[in-house]
């Protein structure tokens, strides 16, 4: 009898809890790929500095 209530708790863990795992899984693994190396970064700070003021807005 007791293991049909601890079922229902199991369940409701697992529909809750997957996708919210999911999720920061997900949010961890976008972050660490979106940093730049220290050469990217400063490879992408001296372009920005010499296209500074040049773009052209539509």
């Amino acid at each position: 009898m007791m293991w049909d209530i601890a079922d229902g708790w199991v369940w409701g863990l697992v529909i809750v809890g997957g996708p919210l795992l999911i999720g920061i899984f997900m949010a961890v693994a976008s972050s660490r790929r979106r940093r730049l190396s220290r050469t990217e970064q400063k490879v992408s700070d001296e372009v920005a500095h010499k296209n500074w003021g040049k773009e052209q807005i539509r």
